[in-house]
């Protein structure tokens, strides 16, 4: 059997096989090494349990619609009111290698207080030729098909490369008369003009016959989708590991640092984000290499193929609330890619932009800044729009981080207990602060309490500005 695909995935059937993993390490280098070393399955979300109303009950994972390339997946949790409308969220997550758990904490910050659906791209390597192919365009008609299947209004919220799916999903769905609530792209490259890391000018030079011979492959038997061609997914972590393509989640040397240092909650947060990470899938190749054409080598990406260039008359995504969000530090993206979405809705000088400084691709969803600083953002950007015709100033007053002597590792401790804003912390009593100390730990130095009276000062101080 090739190598691509002796490292992950299932062999035969879908039942995950006895956890063999190999002993404990006893340092850094053992630890990355053996996490290398190790073989990965695909992995489920498996949440159990959420904090709703700041009180913590069940989650159930239910299947709404199957198909051949994708599943659309809904997250119920048990509300305090069953009667409270709560926004409905719909995550698309990359299909560029991983698995659709790469967005698990995405989806985990939604889940306190949105409905949550995720589309869940399948693995090329157990899809049957019968099946067809899939294509870019498929994969956009799958992305409204799922806006469809919803029946309600949704927030869309597409991560990484997803964003040229959801652009162009929504200026379909917007077409057919039923456009998306809103639109947020959470690092994806949308405009590669602005290359930087000089990815597209390298795509540009080698040409679409270049990356078939070089990163597509059939699939051998016994899988499934035996013969199918496809981008094999340990050419994803190849990119990524190898060309460090994300310094602020994906180099060794900051997981060593963290190891190192004791810190022990950042480094366990990266060990299990690397697990997630490490566990690949194939992607159908005729995806693959329509996905590099249009974003890096066609660019900028246009939402309709029929058209040649971008109309002005007409901008695909008029009408559409549409936020951006950028990673100062990003190597693959960032530079304007994403925030030049605004130009297509019309009024490029509008809308709702975000650049997280110091930031790498991944901790724009991953990790405890996404719960910190970005979910906040996108989450009140999202409550803005309900009913209200333009986008709302974001509000900074609700960023935890601005609270004195937190850091992300305690935030993350917040968010685990349910507690994403400041306003969260400004309605504690005194009661609710003791009991908050105990889950956190905290009860031989309060520090809720003393929380609480610091976010009541700072909204009071933020309302009178």
């Amino acid at each position: 059997m090739p190598f691509y695909h002796s490292y992950s995935g299932l062999v035969s059937g879908r039942e995950q096989p006895p956890d063999r993993r190999p002993p404990a390490a006893s340092g850094p280098s053992a630890d990355l090494y053996a996490r290398a070393a190790r073989r990965y399955y695909h992995p489920t979300f498996n949440f159990g349990t959420t904090v709703v109303s700041g009180v913590r009950g069940p989650v159930f994972e239910r299947i709404v619609h199957v198909a051949p390339f994708w599943t659309l997946t809904a997250f119920d949790r048990a509300p305090i009111d069953p009667d409270a409308d709560v926004p409905c969220v719909l995550v698309l997550p990359p299909y560029a290698g991983h698995c659709p758990t790469l967005v698990r904490d995405t989806v985990a910050a939604f889940l306190p207080g949105h409905a949550v659906y995720v589309a869940g791209w399948a693995d090329a390597r157990h899809v049957p030729l019968s099946a067809g192919a899939f294509g870019l365009g498929e994969a956009i008609e799958a992305v409204a098909d799922m806006v469809a299947e919803i029946g309600r209004a949704v927030h869309v919220v597409a991560v990484t490369e997803a964003g040229v799916l959801a652009v162009a999903a929504a200026a379909l769905l917007s077409g057919r008369g039923y456009p998306p609530a809103t639109l947020t792209l959470i690092g994806g490259p949308v405009d590669c003009r602005a290359d930087h890391a000089g990815l597209a000018a390298s795509a540009t030079a080698r040409g679409l016959d270049w990356f078939m011979r070089a990163v597509i492959a059939p699939v051998p038997p016994p899988f499934e989708g035996a013969y199918r061609e496809v981008f094999p997914g340990f050419f994803t972590l190849t990119g990524f590991l190898t060309r460090s393509l994300d310094s602020s989640l994906s180099d060794p040397k900051e997981l060593f640092s963290s190891l190192i240092i004791g810190d022990g909650d950042s480094a366990d947060g990266r060990r299990f984000f690397f697990d997630e990470f490490l566990a690949v899938m194939d992607v159908p190749a005729e995806f693959m290499l329509q996905w590099i054409e249009a974003v890096l080598i066609n660019r900028p990406f246009v939402p309709d193929p029929s058209q040649p260039r971008l109309s002005h008359a007409t901008p695909p995504l008029a009408g559409i609330p549409l936020m951006t969000v950028e990673a100062g530090s990003d190597a693959f993206g960032g530079g304007g890619q994403t925030h030049a979405a605004h130009t297509l809705t019309g009024m490029s000088a509008e809308g709702c932009r975000h650049t997280e400084e110091r930031a790498g691709r991944f901790a724009l969803f991953s990790g405890a800044r996404w719960r910190a600083s970005i979910f906040p953002r996108v989450a009140d950007f999202i409550a803005g729009q309900v009913g209200l015709p333009k986008p709302p100033q974001i509000a900074q007053a609700e960023d935890l981080l601005a609270l004195s002597g937190l850091t992300p590792a305690f935030i993350a401790r917040l968010n685990r207990e349910g507690f994403y804003f400041r306003r969260q912390l400004a309605r504690l009593d005194e009661t609710a602060a003791s009991l908050l100390d105990r889950r956190l730990g905290t009860e031989a130095h309060p520090l809720a309490a003393e929380l609480a009276r610091e976010a009541r000062r700072q909204l009071a101080e933020a309302g009178r500005s």
